[in-house]
């Protein structure tokens, strides 16, 4: 475990990167401006960071679930600090007014083998089982259910490999479920008939740059109006094609960590190199 909490290794992570003791590019920079900035001023505007939330994933996280691959099969997860802070600040934000989570989209933008899909799997299991919520219904989702696979396969396997969350969960062949809060995780595709009906709690998207409309992701949105604080988490690689739902959100996500538009319910981490960089120096 642990020994910091999670809100002072997000302070120190914060610090670190602006005072380029890490190396990250503008837009970590201005992720982690906008926490200490809020830190000092969301009140205002009617949200507050709990302590106790950042930490209840973070704990998630490092006392339930457990790698499923590779040589770190069945060892536990042992956060890097700019995972603690993604997921302390994401989940760690709350309304004042009733104490639901403030962000309701989430973009994950990363470059490749940052180990996202594990990252989102988990926070799937997450929504299914920490989240306090009755029914709740989670989802991968992609243009095909193949590729909606992807993650939900991860969340299943972390599931077999949990000795909690295999007492809990109910792993069939493409549905997590647990029978006694009415509450499942399943893969979604466009290319399926099952996207009718939902009531969605949970959304991950991934590799949404592949998406060559905004059909999934509109479907996810509107499918969480009668939840409490939905969550639509989504995580990508760059893409190239400027005319697409990915580089809408790509772009919304800058200009928000840019302060161009302001969105307290939208969560945004981009990691990439800056233009004046040089690609060649690791």
């Amino acid at each position: 475990m642990t020994q910091k909490s999670a809100a002072r290794i997000t302070r120190d992570y914060c610090d670190s990167v602006l005072s380029e003791k890490i190396v990250a590019g503008k837009h970590i920079k201005l992720a982690c401006e906008r926490h200490l900035r809020d830190l000092e001023t969301a009140g205002d505007r009617g949200f507050y960071y709990s302590e106790v939330a950042a930490q209840h994933i973070v704990d998630f996280f490092e006392k339930f679930l457990r790698h499923s691959k590779g040589e770190w099969a069945g060892q536990p997860f042992k956060l890097q600090p700019w995972q603690i802070f993604l997921l302390a600040v994401e989940f760690g934000w709350l309304r004042i007014a009733d104490k639901l989570r403030r962000f309701r989209v989430s973009w994950n933008e990363f470059p490749r083998k940052n180990g996202k899909s594990t990252l989102s799997a988990g926070k799937g299991l997450y929504l299914l089982t920490a989240d306090a919520e009755a029914g709740a219904e989670v989802y991968t989702a992609a243009t095909k259910r193949d590729q909606a696979k992807i993650i939900w396969s991860e969340a299943a396997r972390m599931v077999k490999s949990s000795p909690y969350l295999s007492k809990l969960v109910t792993a069939h062949h493409s549905s997590l479920s647990i029978a006694m809060f009415s509450s499942k995780f399943e893969p979604l595709g466009a290319d399926s008939n099952t996207m009718d009906g939902l009531n969605v709690h949970g959304g991950l998207i991934d590799e949404i740059h592949a998406h060559r409309s905004r059909g999934v992701y509109d479907l996810l949105e509107t499918a969480t109006v009668a939840r409490r604080q939905p969550l639509i988490d989504i995580t990508t690689t760059a893409g190239s094609d400027r005319h697409s739902i990915a580089y809408e959100l790509h772009d919304y996500a800058q200009k928000i960590l840019e302060g161009i538009l302001e969105d307290d319910t939208f969560f945004a981490i981009v990691a990439a190199a800056d233009n004046a960089d040089d690609w060649r120096l690791e």
